[in-house]
C-alpha cells in the first residue's frame, strides 16, 4: 500500500506499507538485500517487450498488485524513455520501480519524471568492472589517485571490487537524498546540463502534459537555460494570465523587468513611480517585460512572477526576443489601447520593436540611455501627462486578475488595507489576502462559501477536519485542482480552507494526505 504525503510535480513523497515501512522515494540496495524484494513480481519478461509483441508481452509481464515494475528501459532511446515512463506514470497511482535504469547522473531526471524507486544495480555491476561512479562521471578506479567523496570504502582507501560497489552506491544515495527539495526543477535544470541525453530528455518531457505541476510554489524559480522558456509554471502563467487579462486602462506602459520582486519595490521601478506617480489613476496599464515572462502589473505578486531569478542584462537572444516578444503581443492585444509607450532600451527595446511589427502597431518611445535618467524620465513624463484617460483602482484590479487567474471566480471587493504588497481585501469582513510566500491569494470563509460546488472545492465526509484531511475522507474534488492550490473543503456541517497536497483527481483516486487545513468554521447552509 502506497500512502503520497506531497507532490513535485511528477515526483512524489510519501511510504509504502509493505512487510515494514519504506519512505519513498526509495533506493533499493542490493548489497542489502531488503525484504521488499521478496515482495516484488518483477515478471519473466523486460517491459519494452509491449512495443515488439504486446500479446507474448500480456503472458510474461509482471503481475504485480503493488508496484508498476519497468524493466529493460536501458534500451530505449531518450524520446522513447521519457514517452515510456510518462505513460507508466500517468497509468496508475502505484509505486513506479525502474529496474537497473538509476545512475548517479539520472537520479534527480527520473525522479522529476515519477519514478519513485530506484536500484544500485548499475552501481554494483560498473563496481565490479572496476568504475568508480561520481555524480556525472565513471571513472576507472585505477586512475583514481585519491578519493572524492567521505563514504567508508574511500575513508579506508578500499577500492576492492566490492568497495567500489559500496561506493558507487553511496554516491547514488547521496545525489537521491540531494534531490528531494522544494526547488527540484532548478536543481533538475542544472544537472542535465552535463549529459547531452538527459538534456534532450528534459526537452521531451516539457513537452508532455503537466496537469501534476503546481501553479503556486514557495520554490524560487531560477531562470538560467533555455529549459526556463518550457517550464511548467512557465508555460502555465503565461497563457492562463492572457486568458484572464481585462486590462481597464486606455494607454499601456512598457517597461523592463528588475532584479528584486515584486517589481514595484525594486530601485529602478520606485524610481519610475516616483517621477510619474500613480499612473493608473490616469488610466494607464503596466506590463512589465522580462525573460520568459511578461507580466502586466496587476500580475506581479502572482507566481512565479513574484518569486523568480533572471539576470537583468538587457542583452538578448534572437530566441528570447521572438518567445517574449509573442507573448507581449498577445497581452497587448487583449488591450483597446489608444496609445502604446515603450520605456526600454536595450534587448527590452528589441523585443517591444518586434511586437510593434508583428501588430502594426506605433510606439511612443521615452528612454533614451537608460530608464531611470532624468532626461528619460522627464520624456516618459510629458508623454505620460499629454495624456489622460479615467483611471482605476490598481489594487483592485489586482484582485480581480489574481482571483480569476485562480479561481476562474468574479467577486466584488469594497475596499483594500494593508501596506503594499502586503494587501488585505474586504467586504463587510476580510474574504482574501495575498501570500507572497505561494505567491497566490488566502482566501477567508466569507469569500469560500461562494466557491462551493463551483470552484476548487472539495467534499467531504461527515466529520470536522483538524491538521489534515486524507483522501479516504474525500467524496468528490474539482479535477482543476493541483497541488499547493488554495482550496475550498465542505460537508453539511462544516466550511473551511485549506491547500491541496495532490490533485483532484487523486482525492477520489489514491491514497494519501489531501488537504492541509488552514482555516475551518461552521456552514451556514442558509447563506451559501
Amino acid at each position: 500500500m502506497f500512502r503520497q504525503e506531497r507532490r513535485l510535480g511528477f515526483a512524489r513523497i510519501g511510504y509504502i506499507e509493505l512487510e515494514g515501512k519504506y519512505r519513498t522515494p526509495l533506493l533499493i540496495d542490493y548489497l542489502e538485500k531488503p525484504k521488499i524484494l521478496e515482495c516484488i513480481d518483477f515478471g519473466k519478461a523486460p517491459t519494452v517487450l509491449e512495443e515488439i509483441d504486446k500479446k507474448r508481452f500480456e503472458v510474461l509481464r509482471s503481475k504485480d498488485e503493488n508496484f508498476v515494475i519497468a524493466t529493460g528501459l536501458s534500451t530505449l532511446n531518450p524520446k522513447k524513455l521519457v514517452e515510456y515512463i510518462y505513460k507508466l506514470r500517468t497509468s496508475t497511482y502505484k509505486p513506479l520501480y525502474t529496474v537497473a535504469l538509476a545512475k548517479p547522473s539520472n537520479i534527480p531526471l527520473l525522479f522529476y519524471m515519477g519514478v519513485d524507486i530506484f536500484d544500485n544495480i548499475l552501481a554494483i555491476v560498473k563496481g565490479y568492472q572496476g568504475i568508480y561512479m561520481t555524480e556525472f562521471e565513471e571513472i576507472d578506479a585505477d586512475k583514481v589517485k585519491e578519493p572524492m567523496c567521505c563514504c567508508p570504502s574511500c575513508v579506508n582507501g578500499d577500492f576492492s571490487e566490492e568497495g567500489l560497489a559500496k561506493h558507487n552506491t553511496f554516491v547514488m544515495k547521496r545525489v537521491l537524498n540531494m534531490s528531494v527539495r522544494e526547488n527540484l526543477r532548478n536543481f533538475v535544470e542544472a544537472w542535465v546540463k552535463f549529459d547531452p541525453n538527459l538534456t534532450a530528455m528534459l526537452r521531451f518531457f516539457d513537452k508532455l502534459n503537466q496537469a501534476y505541476h503546481p501553479r503556486f510554489s514557495k520554490a524560487r524559480v531560477v531562470m538560467t537555460t533555455e529549459h526556463s522558456f518550457t517550464r511548467p509554471e512557465v508555460r502555465y502563467f503565461l497563457s492562463r494570465a492572457v486568458d484572464c487579462y481585462e486590462p481597464k486602462g486606455k494607454a499601456l506602459l512598457i517597461l523592463p523587468c528588475s532584479a528584486k520582486k515584486p517589481y514595484s519595490k525594486s530601485r529602478s521601478h520606485t524610481v519610475i513611480r516616483r517621477a510619474l506617480g500613480e499612473v493608473w489613476k490616469r488610466g494607464i496599464e503596466e506590463v512589465i517585460v522580462s525573460s520568459p515572462l511578461v507580466v502586466p502589473r496587476v500580475y506581479e505578486l502572482t507566481y512565479p512572477a513574484v518569486n523568480y531569478d533572471v539576470a537583468v542584462s538587457g542583452d538578448w537572444s534572437r530566441d528570447e526576443v521572438e518567445f517574449v516578444s509573442e507573448w507581449l503581443s498577445r497581452f497587448v492585444e487583449k488591450g483597446n489601447f489608444e496609445v502604446v509607450i515603450g520605456h526600454v532600451v536595450g534587448g527590452y527595446k528589441e523585443v517591444v520593436e518586434r511586437t510593434a511589427e508583428r501588430l502594426g502597431i506605433d510606439v511612443v518611445w521615452t528612454a533614451e540611455r537608460d530608464v531611470t535618467d532624468q532626461s528619460s524620465l522627464r520624456r516618459l513624463k510629458e508623454v505620460i501627462e499629454s495624456y489622460e484617460f479615467e483611471g482605476y483602482s490598481l489594487y483592485k484590479s489586482m484582485f480581480n486578475h489574481m482571483l480569476r487567474y485562480q479561481f476562474d471566480f468574479d467577486f466584488e471587493i469594497k475596499r483594500v488595507r494593508g501596506k503594499y504588497p502586503n494587501l488585505e481585501f474586504y467586504v463587510d469582513g476580510r474574504v482574501a489576502r495575498i501570500d507572497l510566500n505561494y505567491g497566490c491569494l488566502d482566501i477567508d470563509l466569507a469569500l469560500a462559501k461562494h466557491l462551493i460546488k463551483k470552484a476548487y472545492y472539495v467534499e467531504i465526509d461527515d466529520f470536522k477536519p483538524k491538521g489534515t484531511i486524507f483522501a479516504v475522507g474525500v467524496k468528490k474534488a474539482d479535477e482543476r485542482i493541483r497541488p499547493n492550490d488554495i482550496v475550498v473543503f465542505y460537508n453539511d456541517r462544516y466550511l473551511g480552507v485549506g491547500r491541496s497536497l495532490m490533485c483532484g483527481r487523486e482525492m477520489v483516486e489514491n491514497d494519501g494526505k489531501a488537504v492541509e487545513v488552514k482555516k475551518v468554521g461552521l456552514r451556514d447552509l442558509q447563506n451559501d
